[in-house]
C-alpha cells in the first residue's frame, strides 16, 4: 500500500472512531420517558403507597424520568406538568423515548401552563380583590375583598364558603355565604367553574348615598370564572358574581368582579 492510501485508510478509521463515539455520548444523552399503560395511574410524594398523593395520571401520558428508587421496589421519579415531581409504580408504565409532542401531551404553552391539582386535592383556598358595584366599570362600586375555602368531595364539585368585606365612601358592607362549586374540565390548565349559594351581609352605611340601610339582610348569589393553572402550582383564578340583597320590603342588586390567587390542600 502506498503513503498516500496508508493516509487514507488512516482517515477513514479516525472518522468512525468519531461517529461511533459521538452516537454512543447521543444514546447516552437521550431523556427515557414513561408513558402511562392502564387507565388511571396515581403519584405520590415518595416512592410508596403511604405517601401523599400528588397526581392522578390517565392512560397515554408521558413523564421524564429522573431517577429510580434505590431503597428497593419499581418505583420511578418523574416530572409532572406542573414541573413539580412525583413517583409512579414501575408496572403501570413503559419506559422508551418519545418525540417533543408527546412529551408536552399536546398542551398548549406546556413551558407556562400545567394543570391544577384538583383531581387530587381535598380543598382549595382563594384570597381574591376587586369592586363590587351595580354594574361593572362604574365608579359607584367599592373596593371588594374575599377569603374563600373550598372543600371538594370530588374534583368537580366542592362546598364553598365566602367571607367578604366592601369599603366605598358611603359605607361598608360584609358578606358572608356558603354555597356550591362546580368544576368543568378539571383536568385542563384553564378550568371554568360555576358557583351558586346563600348567606347573610351585615351593612354599615356612613351616607346617605349607601344603597343598603344600617343591619343585616339576606344574600344569595350565582356566577362562575377561570382558573389559570401554571408551573409550580401556582394558580389565578378571574371570576364575576351577581348578589340580591333582600329583605321583606327591600331588593338590591350588585355585581362582584375580582381576581386572585389560590392554593390547594
Amino acid at each position: 500500500m502506498t503513503a498516500s492510501g496508508r493516509w487514507g485508510a488512516a482517515a477513514i478509521s479516525a472518522l468512525l472512531l468519531v461517529l461511533s463515539s459521538t452516537a454512543a455520548w447521543a444514546d447516552d444523552d437521550v431523556e427515557p420517558y414513561a408513558r402511562i399503560i392502564i387507565d388511571t395511574a396515581v403519584m405520590y410524594s415518595g416512592p410508596g403507597t403511604s405517601y401523599r398523593r400528588v397526581y392522578v395520571a390517565e392512560r397515554g401520558e408521558v413523564f421524564p424520568i429522573r431517577a429510580r428508587s434505590p431503597r428497593g421496589g419499581y418505583w420511578f421519579q418523574v416530572v409532572l406538568p406542573d414541573a413539580t415531581t412525583g413517583w409512579v409504580l414501575g408496572d403501570t408504565v413503559y419506559v422508551h423515548e418519545v418525540s417533543d409532542d408527546e412529551a408536552s401531551g399536546g398542551r398548549f404553552l406546556p413551558w407556562l401552563f400545567a394543570p391544577p391539582p384538583l383531581p387530587t386535592a381535598t380543598g382549595e383556598l382563594s384570597v381574591s380583590a376587586g369592586v363590587l358595584g351595580r354594574t361593572f366599570g362604574t365608579t359607584s362600586g367599592g373596593g371588594f375583598m374575599a377569603v374563600r375555602p373550598a372543600f371538594y368531595i370530588q374534583p368537580t364539585f366542592g362546598i364553598e364558603l365566602t367571607g367578604a368585606a366592601s369599603v366605598s365612601t358611603g359605607g361598608r358592607l360584609f358578606i358572608g355565604a356558603i354555597g356550591g362549586i362546580v368544576n368543568i374540565f378539571p383536568r385542563s390548565p384553564i378550568v371554568p367553574y360555576v358557583v351558586a349559594g346563600a348567606g347573610f351581609a351585615q351593612s354599615d352605611p356612613n351616607a346617605d348615598t349607601f344603597l343598603l340601610e344600617s343591619g343585616g339582610t339576606g344574600v344569595v348569589y350565582g356566577g362562575g370564572g377561570l382558573r389559570f393553572g401554571f408551573r409550580y402550582r401556582l394558580t389565578i383564578r378571574v371570576e364575576a358574581r351577581a348578589y340580591a340583597f333582600y329583605k321583606p320590603d327591600l331588593y338590591v342588586a350588585q355585581e362582584e368582579l375580582s381576581g386572585g390567587i389560590t392554593v390547594f390542600f
